[in-house]
């Protein structure tokens, strides 16, 4: 569990509800394979929308492909999307 300064907005949060990143990356989950889009480079919304109609779920493709910064998405990129 994180230790957090007295003045911290997250001093009495419980933190330990996330999981490890090593838990989505297990070979157990499903998932299929997609290639980055020109249009969709730096855009996790616009995967997201792609693959699951909606845009809502573009945190779930970072999770899942260890991405912390979209930025690093670049066209041709092959992801990993799980499925749900």
């Amino acid at each position: 569990m994180a230790v957090y300064d007295s003045k911290s907005r997250y001093y009495n949060c419980d933190t330990e509800f996330d999981l490890p990143q090593t838990t989505l990356t297990k070979q157990s989950y499903l998932y299929d394979t997609v290639t980055v889009l020109a249009n969709e480079s730096g855009r996790l919304d616009l995967v997201s929308y792609r693959v699951y109609n909606t845009p809502v779920y573009w945190w779930i493709i970072a999770r899942f492909n260890g991405i912390i910064n979209p930025c690093e998405v670049k066209q041709g990129m092959k992801l990993k999307i799980p499925r749900i």
